[in-house]
């Protein structure tokens, strides 16, 4: 196994990143173009009507657009995993499979951006007066909010790749945002790093307005967000599919399958009536969804058999 994940690397990632740039800037513009466009059309609309409601009503940008980031979720994560992908095709069934979810999650994000943008400059303004408890206040406001980007990690690339409810998908991320900080450190790093490179040639605009917004729409409308999604995804993909399937042992040495399995046990005392054991029994399928999680179809019948003896 420890062979197999050492594909994980940045030096993979660049080698896949540099050969797959032109798909990489045309998924980022499938997402960004509709998204600048209605997000700078708002923000003109808006702009009359006071600094609150400016910032308020463009945010609506976010419930609009964000189902477009299940298209950039799935190609990038394909992309990641080295596959050949079609973009638009890939792109578009994304977006068609998974719009309801993700705008669901548009909804909660929409709050935690507008929320976080407000407390931001509050707590950094009353910091920066006050200081002493307001410091401290401002401290965990930040690490609050790595928390968030690091679930944020999982949110978008959990809803394409498994059949989980908005409760488990959220429950999960949370998790592995602090479970799973190596991997999530290693991407942020990394999007840090990719962040640097973008913003370099901006030091060439010697100031100039117009030069400057034409260097960041070139960045942020061809090459950032996708990119920030390929590389989150390319480093906590594995582990959390891993520990989705029921194979956390293989990411954490210290749970064994048996400890796993026990655990399952333990907390499934139920007479899985909603599983169709013939169904079960007959499928080549080797994962199934049960309670939350996807599970080894085996451990399932394991489960199921030990229930039918205890009763018999």
């Amino acid at each position: 196994m420890k062979e197999e994940r050492k594909k994980f690397t940045f030096e993979n990632l660049v080698s896949i990143y540099f050969k797959n740039l032109h798909k990489i800037i045309f998924t980022n513009f499938l997402f960004t173009f509709p998204t600048l466009l209605i997000g700078l059309g708002l923000y003109f609309v808006t702009r009359p009507l006071g600094v609150i409601l400016n910032l308020v009503i463009p945010m609506l940008t976010v419930i609009i657009c964000y189902p477009l980031w299940a298209g950039v979720v799935m190609v990038t994560r394909n992309l990641g995993r080295g596959e050949n992908v079609k973009v638009l095709d890939t792109f578009l069934g994304s977006v068609t499979s998974n719009y309801r979810q993700f705008l669901i999650h548009s909804i909660y994000l929409y709050f935690i951006l507008t929320i976080g943008v407000l407390s931001f400059s509050f707590y950094s303004k009353m910091a920066v007066d006050f200081g002493g408890t307001m410091v401290l206040l401002f401290i965990a406001m930040l690490l609050i909010s790595l928390w968030i980007v690091f679930v944020m990690f999982y949110v978008p690339l959990m809803t394409v790749t498994f059949d989980l409810s908005t409760k488990d998908i959220f429950k999960n991320g949370g998790l592995m945002a602090l479970g799973e900080f190596k991997a999530n450190f290693v991407s942020l790093f990394s999007i840090l790093i990719l962040t640097a490179i973008c913003a370099t040639p901006l030091i060439f605009s010697g100031g100039n307005t117009v030069i400057l917004m034409v260097i960041t729409f070139i960045m942020v409308g061809l090459i950032y967000p996708a990119s920030v999604s390929l590389i989150s995804s390319f480093f906590v993909q594995e582990n959390m599919m891993l520990l989705l399937t029921g194979r956390g042992n293989e990411v954490h040495d210290t749970k064994s399958t048996e400890e796993r399995i026990k655990k399952l046990r333990n907390e499934t005392e139920e007479d899985f009536s909603d599983i169709d054991v013939d169904k079960l029994k007959k499928s080549s399928d080797e994962y199934f969804f049960y309670k939350g999680k996807m599970v080894k179809r085996e451990i399932l019948l394991e489960l199921i058999e030990d229930k039918e003896k205890k009763y018999e």
